[in-house]
């Protein structure tokens, strides 16, 4: 737990494995064996824009990564992403997702996107940098997590107000379906969204945030409509984080097996990433093999 009473979370910096160096295929070889393979048209159209845009940097607070701005961040490409975003939106609405949590500022232009393109409303958490001389009022479900750029800890916290409108909104369906029922059972079905999983961290703190938030927003819900109404049927709630999604998975970091031993959650990816190399630039994707990062090879 942080010093302010809300959970913390600590994200090992993760470090260049020794292994041997495995030569990538050349631009040619790595074409065709992108065409062969058994990953999705979206998944194909997005590993293709990856090796254009992208780099292996080494990231102050997360050690060796995948520096991918130019595709996911700092600028949005539907010409690369909307295959995919559209096999992630059904994966959503095949669970039945209520509401998706995404963190910022990094995840927020692709969970947009998903939200947008599934019909799923969306809860960005907001990043806020801690400072002992500007305290911070935090709002249920916030959380403490290192910066991945090294810039110190941030604060998640998800805007009280957008919450409940959207909250509200679920509920009141289930409520008008319930008119003749002895017990109120109210429900909220969410999922994370993300730019990219490496070792869960993240995804592992939004999953435990997303029952905080959720909780709190039915029973301010339940309170209300007692005011209102004078309802006093003993109500029932269950807040149940369903699904992940993200354009990219470290799996050589392994997070899909923590969140399924943790929530049960086997997590939806565009791109399967086995392995990083530096020199010459170069990344291992699974089902393909280690394909050159053109870009930053030309």
């Amino acid at each position: 737990m942080s010093d302010s009473g809300i959970r913390r979370y600590v994200r090992p910096v993760e470090r260049q494995a020794r292994r041997e160096r495995i030569t990538p295929l050349t631009p040619k070889m790595a074409e065709q064996a992108i065409a062969i393979s058994t990953l999705s048209p979206g998944s194909k159209t997005l590993l293709r824009g990856l090796l254009e845009l992208g780099s292996v940097q080494n990231f102050p607070g997360g050690g060796i990564g995948i520096e991918y701005g130019s595709l996911l961040k700092t600028a949005v490409r539907p010409d690369i992403v909307t295959g995919h975003v559209e096999e992630a939106a059904m994966h959503l609405q095949e669970r039945q997702v209520d509401v998706l949590l995404v963190p910022g500022m990094s995840g927020f232009p692709i969970g947009s996107i998903y939200s947008y393109v599934a019909g799923i409303p969306a809860i960005l958490l907001r990043k806020s940098e801690i400072r002992p001389d500007r305290p911070l009022t935090y709002s249920a479900g916030a959380f403490v997590i290192p910066s991945y750029t090294g810039e110190g800890d941030v604060v998640m916290t998800a805007d009280p107000t957008g919450v409940q409108d959207i909250v509200d909104g679920l509920l009141g369906a289930q409520l008008a379906a319930q008119n003749e029922a002895e017990e109120l059972h109210l429900s909220l079905r969410c999922a994370g969204a993300d730019d990219i999983i490496d070792k869960a961290t993240m995804s592992h703190a939004i999953s435990e945030s997303a029952s905080v938030i959720g909780e709190v927003a039915i029973e301010t819900f339940v309170s209300e409509h007692r005011k209102r109404t004078g309802d006093q049927r003993l109500a029932h709630a269950h807040v149940e984080v369903v699904a992940w999604v993200t354009p990219l998975i470290k799996t050589y970091n392994d997070p899909q097996r923590h969140l399924r031993r943790s929530f049960g959650i086997t997590p939806f990816s565009g791109l399967s990433i086995t392995g990083l190399q530096t020199d010459p630039q170069a990344i291992g994707i699974e089902g393909v093999g280690m394909l050159p990062l053109l870009g930053h090879n030309r």
